[in-house]
């Protein structure tokens, strides 16, 4: 079978690896460029935790100047992946959610009681999936936001993903992140492939990574908001 891979590089190809590994094609179409913007100073004042919610967002804070000031602190991840990119960087007390964007607020939460006071720190993207903010908020608990990275969409599709497209070889998209969706949309009308839309069959990591394309394709979601989750409902379809 062959697969179209949609997810940010490296993470693209490692996928893509993982695919071709278990016997299958996949062509690899990276439709978000990681664009590294942490400010020279971090403001680290009064803080109490770290949250990621993100692998990127830990891989920019591993090459900051403070990030001496940031490893004793709790580090709160959205799942076990970005748990581990913690570890490896250096973080000694790691608390992960193993789920998505609400179960990370919600782990905040339930242990804040555990916290000495300030703020929780939350390195983050420019364009995210939700509000950590107000979350914390609701349990008068403070977050303090710091965009350190961006994802750019792609201009265009490339020729020959194009081509493959148009010629329906592709039996399954995988789709990782709504921003993802929302490009991959975009891209098929400015490509002119309104009318291939809804023969495509997209696994996507999470429903909010689906809704986008709900109303356009075939899309199924996996069981758990994780690649393992979701290249079990691919592989499992094979």
């Amino acid at each position: 079978m062959r697969f179209l891979v949609t997810r940010p590089q490296p993470d693209c190809k490692r996928t893509a690896d993982k695919l071709r590994a278990a016997g299958h094609l996949a062509d690899e179409a990276p439709l978000l460029e990681f664009q590294v913007m942490p400010p020279e100073q971090l403001d680290l004042s009064d803080i109490c935790a770290v949250a990621f919610s993100s692998r990127r967002a830990v891989s920019v804070l591993r090459e900051h100047s403070q990030i001496g000031e940031l490893l004793g602190l709790p580090a709160f991840t959205v799942g076990e992946a970005t748990a581990e990119a913690c570890r490896l960087a250096g973080f000694q007390d790691v608390r992960s959610a193993g789920g998505d964007f609400a179960a990370l607020g919600a782990l905040i939460l339930r242990e804040s009681a555990g916290l000495a006071p300030g703020a929780v720190f939350y390195p983050a993207a420019h364009d995210r999936a939700g509000d950590l903010e107000s979350f914390l908020k609701t349990g008068n608990l403070a977050c303090r936001t710091q965009v350190v990275y961006r994802m750019d969409p792609a201009e265009k599709l490339p020729a020959g993903i194009v081509s493959g497209l148009s010629g329906a070889i592709y039996d399954g998209v995988l789709v990782y992140s709504r921003r993802t969706a929302e490009t991959l949309l975009s891209l098929l009308k400015a490509s002119g492939l309104d009318g291939a839309a809804p023969g495509l069959k997209i696994y996507a990591i999470s429903s909010h990574a689906a809704e986008p394309l709900a109303g356009f394709m075939r899309v199924h979601v996996a069981s758990a908001p994780c690649e393992t989750a979701l290249l079990d409902l691919v592989l499992a379809e094979c």
